[in-house]
């Protein structure tokens, strides 16, 4: 029997990015063996190859994202041309960002081995949302996001929101929708509680994410909540600003930072938690972002106060998640006061519609479309 092979590509370290992980052990599961070119250190596993490139992920400047990027790629063009002039690629799977990455793959066009981009982000949106408006850089990146659309032979994306904006920039491009959401096999729930008044948040520590409405709002709350605190999981260009701002506003007791921490750790770690917050400032990139923590969230049973955007409402309704509008502090701040007052019975009982809510999208439903997307280009 023959054993189908995948080169798996990605700017990132598996053990940390759900969605390659996902990925790879989607494929290993149907039996495939996989290379994948990451960051993390080279090893095997099993049917699974690991090639590091050697270079660090460092969050810097954008000379620095480009000087990444560039080396990234030139070890791609090798990598995945030596291994297509061997015979051992079915297929080639490039996950963004960049979307230009997918070049990386030209000895496999010209071989006909089918390539399918794996878009995480838009990345004019990401980018003009971290403060790079207009000018140039934002006309490159919808360019190059237009010319790999037409070079992948299949893309996927992650959610219908993105979708019908790549729809919109590149007519005809040939989309599949695979949702980035949790395995919920790898959350266990956690018993929420009640008493707590500790905010979570998990990921990237970023003001596009609306952490200084959220410190603005526990500022504003703190005497009718003498308990509120905000804990931060993860790491970010954003930290010592949040900080300040909590020195600023007298409510740096207030804030707690726990740093990175292991996937297998993330549900511990919020073991404790009144509710997790995910507060995204307004604009074209909350729009079309779809937060895997509020995924995350309701599968372990954390109730979730959410800003309302266009693609989080797309998938979990009014009577699922505590909705504020974006760039509010006021508003976090009287639906914090709100959600303080209310029977525990009431918010258990939205925890348990957004739930509801979570299984009809919930990963082994797009491991099965991933699935077929990679049957069909294998055929």
């Amino acid at each position: 029997m023959t054993v189908s092979r995948a080169l798996v590509l990605s700017h990132s370290f598996l053990d940390r990015d759900p969605r390659v992980r996902r990925t790879v052990e989607a494929l290993l599961d149907m039996g495939w063996e996989v290379d994948a070119l990451v960051l993390d250190d080279s090893q095997r596993r099993g049917a699974l190859r690991i090639t590091q490139v050697p270079m660090s992920r460092e969050r810097g400047s954008l000379l620095r994202h480009l000087l990444e990027y560039a080396v990234f790629f030139i070890t791609a063009v090798g990598w995945i041309t030596w291994r297509v002039i061997r015979g051992r690629a079915d297929v080639v799977y490039v996950n963004s960002p960049p979307e230009a990455f997918v070049f990386a793959a030209i000895a496999a066009k010209l071989r006909r081995t089918p390539i399918i981009l794996d878009i995480h982000d838009a990345m004019p949106e990401l980018f003009e949302a971290r403060g790079h408006t207009g000018g140039w850089l934002i006309t490159l990146l919808a360019m190059q996001e237009r010319w790999a659309l037409r070079f992948a032979d299949r893309v996927i994306t992650v959610h219908d929101t993105l979708a019908e904006l790549l729809w919109s920039r590149t007519p005809g491009a040939r989309l599949d929708i695979v949702m980035n959401v949790p395995d919920t096999a790898d959350l266990p729930p956690i018993e929420w509680d009640a008493s707590s008044r500790i905010l979570v948040y998990t990921g990237s520590i970023a003001r596009r994410y609306g952490l200084d409405d959220v410190i603005r709002a526990i500022a504003e709350v703190r005497d009718d909540i003498p308990g509120i605190r905000l804990r931060l999981i993860g790491e970010g260009e954003d930290l010592a600003y949040l900080e300040d701002l909590a020195m600023s506003l007298g409510v740096a007791d207030r804030l707690d930072y726990v740093g990175k921490v292991p996937h297998r750790d993330i549900g511990p770690a919020q073991a404790d938690a009144w509710l997790g917050v995910n507060a995204l400032k307004g604009g074209g990139f909350a729009d079309i972002g779809f937060s895997n923590k509020v995924a995350e969230w309701a599968a372990m049973g954390l109730p979730v106060l959410s800003t309302r955007t266009k693609t989080v409402f797309r998938y979990f309704p009014e009577e699922t998640l505590f909705y504020v509008e974006p760039d509010s502090p006021a508003e976090i701040a009287a639906m914090l006061r709100t959600i303080d007052a209310m029977d525990p019975n009431a918010i258990r009982s939205r925890t348990e519609a957004a739930a509801r809510a979570l299984a009809e999208i919930a990963w082994p439903v797009q491991a099965e479309r991933l699935r077929s997307v990679l049957e069909e280009v294998n055929r």
